[in-house]
């Protein structure tokens, strides 16, 4: 009997040594599969035919200051929500966020050496193009001058605007000129005194007014933009 007791007291010792086991559930892994979305596609540098409103006139006496163009890959490009690479070849990368580049006058029945600049907007979603030049301490007399329109070839429904940062990095509307395909062409000669003695950073500004359907048509052309600044 005594046996038979120690045999129970030893089993049941080592059962309640035995380790316990905990069950621990582990949670499922969410998985998401990305949306297919189509690879974008690019158009060539469009060329552009010259409308019959484009003349030519005396230059006058003075200094180009700032040469939009010649500036072009020293500028800031966004489109309104990111940040893009200036001066991409267009041939091997994603432009779909919008570009710039310079055309040859000849295709638009310019004289030579006339500088054009090319702007499309984004057509991933932003609808606009941003180009924010180098800082530029603006003097009395100074002026903004250009002449713009689109390819007009393309539909084309756009706002051109000259806008700036100050010294202090806010962002300011300026000037804005609306385009449609098949206006005259917009000669702009402004004066920028209001700014005198401020430095700012000019920004070019391209922002669609239809939806975003095709984008890339969308072709702001901007002949000769520059500062200006008179003879005294």
């Amino acid at each position: 009997m005594h046996r038979f007791v120690l045999i129970f007291v030893v089993f049941v010792l080592l059962s309640a040594c035995r380790p316990i086991e905990i069950s621990i559930e582990t949670p499922p892994v969410k998985t998401q599969t990305a949306a297919a979305q189509a690879s974008p596609t690019f158009t060539a540098i469009p060329t552009f035919t010259p409308l019959p409103t484009f003349t030519t006139t005396p230059a006058p006496k003075g200094m180009m200051e700032l040469d939009f163009v010649a500036q072009l890959c020293n500028a800031q490009w966004l489109n309104g929500g990111q940040h893009l690479k200036a001066c991409l070849d267009v041939n091997k990368n994603d432009v779909s966020g919008g570009y710039a580049s310079v055309l040859d006058p000849a295709t638009g029945g310019l004289p030579a050496g006339t500088p054009v600049l090319l702007t499309i907007p984004a057509w991933n979603g932003f609808s606009s193009l941003f180009l924010r030049y180098p800082p530029f301490k603006v003097q009395a007399g100074d002026r903004f001058q250009t002449t713009l329109r689109c390819a007009n070839t393309n539909p084309c429904d756009v706002e051109f605007a000259l806008e700036y940062y100050d010294s202090k990095n806010h962002y300011h509307d300026f000037m804005r000129w609306d385009y449609k395909l098949g206006d005259p062409e917009v000669h702009v000669d402004t004066d920028l005194t209001s700014l005198a003695g401020q430095t700012v950073d000019f920004t070019l500004v391209l922002r669609l007014f239809h939806d975003l359907h095709d984008s890339q048509q969308d072709n702001g052309i901007w002949i000769a933009p520059r500062i200006f600044r008179p003879a005294q």
